[in-house]
């Protein structure tokens, strides 16, 4: 019988041993297996192929991993060359050892006479259900490990027949499943087991974080309706390009949060998460005491770590019910208790949380708690502070990273909950890793994110960089509009405010690479003119649909507390309502690209636009 073994091109130590250790086997053949190591959602999407973003694996709890897709397409390739050569094969993986003196190939090819797939080694997960057949042979409850199997093409066309390439989960999972359809058996005893991952390691199982398959949305989400206590949140958000979507915004608070509180965030959470997919994630955090000191990416993969649906961060005290304290379990770290102001999990899991009623006068911890203590849903603490580190004097900075000494661990997320001494150490650990600005603009590393065609946002300047430039401009008045423009706002020069030079440096040196990349052949003449304006309900609350004077325009909003006001391009059907505070949309400005803001209900909104030359010598303002 023709046997197929599985090997990675780049793993020639696995192709290497299993020659030596099985060297008696005839008519062996080599198949390349799948390369998932640098495998994204997007890249499998483009191969017309998904994984099922729901599964969970029934023994761990946890999602797929990169090598269990490679692990599964490799497999499946075996199978269609079955089918290919039309007859029973044998399938190998790389670091199968056959026991030559229990090896029979005559009677281990007779069983593809009677069954269609028969596991020559196996990992027994369900005993009460395996069926004890005749001789050395067992019908299998669940079993795993397809390190050494018998299949037929009616097999291999039952297992390729079903939309499992746009629903990949792990084979071992897959085969044990399709058990139902197929005439299965498996030896009683293997005669052929798997060397030992001490000896070979592992392609498959996770070994580091990078090892996680992310094939699903993360949303970073906040509550705060003071916009000035939001930047350090929103701040360390933007350098760590994460964008925080704020369910506070123009919202009415009666709350201070000085005592017991915050069901209205349970409330909004609940509405939120019935706009989102069930096997998309939410990263909740709360929005004045939160700083991030790690990106989205090391966050994500550190919580699929973690085999659960949902992780809450924890702290050192029960709060604000020191009466259901012993009702938690014991944790190997004094932060033993739910902390409310920070997690992260799946959308359809928090829909389950967050179903029972709470009064928005409520206490948002308390019912977190309550949820935890029922049992009922699949929730971990982060105990040592992996990703979620709440108050704790004794946290520093180390190097680039937040670390705290008593867990002896790098965090991601550094929440100051609790009362005017956690305030200042938040405060001062704020500084350690967000000094304060010396400049207007943050650099964009030619990193930017394509909304339409031809539109583009780069990061362009933080919260407190727009609060100071708000500031600046309402200090200096004078606001006007230019008595020749078509089209009049209420408006501030930059060269008004002195800080043209820098705008113009910014722009040369992080926007011009960006604009003449992607907008190739194009090249820029320089920056022609840049106002910040404003709208407010006694002054100017529109503007009408116009073009620009620049060949390339830049518009950043600086603020978000107010209603209405958003910029709309009516041709691109695009809108900056969710375009983050402090991120400038990139877009043609003289022809394609008209645009206009639409009427605003309340507040005042704050925006800088900027217009480039459109020929050597155009400058305008």
């Amino acid at each position: 019988m023709k046997k197929i073994v599985i090997n990675l091109k780049r793993r020639e130590d696995r192709k290497k041993q299993f020659l030596e250790k099985n060297a008696f086997l005839s008519d062996v053949q080599w198949l390349d297996a799948f390369d998932a190591k640098d495998l994204t959602h997007e890249k499998l999407l483009k191969k017309g192929m998904d994984t099922n973003r729901l599964w969970r694996d029934p023994y761990k709890n946890r999602k797929i991993t990169r090598g269990e897709i490679g692990c599964f397409i490799s497999h499946a390739t075996a199978w269609q060359h079955c089918m290919q050569v039309n007859e029973p094969i044998m399938v190998f993986e790389d670091d199968a050892i056959v026991n030559q003196e229990l090896w029979d190939e005559k009677f281990l090819t007779g069983l593809a006479d009677v069954f269609n797939f028969v596991y020559l080694g196996h990992k027994e997960n369900e005993p009460q259900d395996a069926i004890e057949l005749t001789g050395n042979l067992v019908e299998p409850g669940y079993a795993y490990n397809l390190h050494a199997y018998i299949i037929t093409p009616a097999a291999a066309k039952i297992l390729l027949s079903t939309p499992i390439v746009k629903n990949i989960i792990p084979v071992d999972d897959y085969v044990a499943i399709m058990k139902r359809n197929l005439k299965m058996a498996a030896l009683k005893t293997d005669v052929a087991n798997q060397a030992s991952r001490e000896q070979l390691g592992t392609d498959v199982e996770p070994v580091s974080e990078e090892d996680w398959f992310v094939d699903f949305t993360v949303h970073p989400v906040t509550v705060g309706t003071d916009r000035k206590k939001c930047v350090p949140l929103n701040d360390s958000a933007m350098l760590k390009h994460i964008q925080v979507k704020n369910l506070g915004r123009n919202v009415d608070w009666f709350q201070d949060m000085s005592g017991t509180g915050g069901g209205m965030k349970i409330n909004l959470m609940q509405e939120y998460l019935k706009t989102l997919p069930d096997h998309d994630v939410v990263l909740f955090v709360d929005a004045y005491d939160v700083f991030f000191a790690d990106d989205l990416k090391t966050i994500t993969e550190r919580y699929l770590g973690f085999n659960t649906k949902v992780l809450f961060s924890a702290e050192s005290n029960c709060w604000p019910d020191t009466s259901i304290a012993e009702q938690f379990p014991e944790a190997h770290t004094k932060y033993r208790w739910l902390n409310s102001g920070t997690y992260i999990g799946r959308v359809d899991e928090l829909k389950k949380i967050f179903a029972d009623e709470i009064d928005a006068r409520g206490d948002d911890q308390y019912y977190c708690h309550m949820q935890f203590l029922s049992g009922k849903f699949d929730i971990k603490l982060d105990y040592e502070g992996y990703i979620f580190i709440t108050h704790e004097e004794q946290v520093s900075r180390n190097g680039t990273q937040l670390f705290n000494p008593v867990t002896n661990t790098f965090g991601c997320i550094y929440h100051g909950n609790g009362g005017e001494e956690a305030k200042r150490k938040f405060d001062a650990l704020y500084r350690m890793f967000y000094p304060k600005f010396p400049t207007l603009y943050i650099p964009a590393y030619g990193k930017f994110d394509v909304i339409n065609k031809d539109m583009l946002v780069v990061d362009f300047m933080t919260q407190s960089q727009c609060e100071d430039l708000i500031n600046i401009a309402d200090k200096h008045g004078n606001w006007s509009s230019l008595n020749y423009d078509k089209f009049p706002a209420q408006e501030i020069r930059m060269k008004q405010l002195g800080l043209w030079q820098e705008l113009e440096k910014h722009w040369q040196k992080h926007l011009y690479p960006i604009i003449e990349e992607y907008w190739s052949p194009i090249e820029m003449y320089g920056l022609r003119d840049a106002f910040v304006m404003r709208y407010a309900m006694d002054t100017q609350t529109s503007l009408a649909n116009h073009h620009d004077a620049s060949l390339v325009t830049g518009s950043v909003k600086l603020n978000d507390d107010y209603e209405g006001a958003e910029l709309i391009f009516s041709r691109q059907n695009v809108s900056n309502a969710d375009v983050a505070v402090g991120r400038a949309i990139l877009f043609p400005g003289q022809v394609t690209h008209g645009h206009e803001c639409v009427p605003l209900k309340s507040g005042v909104k704050y925006s800088l636009t900027m217009w480039s030359s459109r020929y050597p010598g155009d400058v305008g303002g």
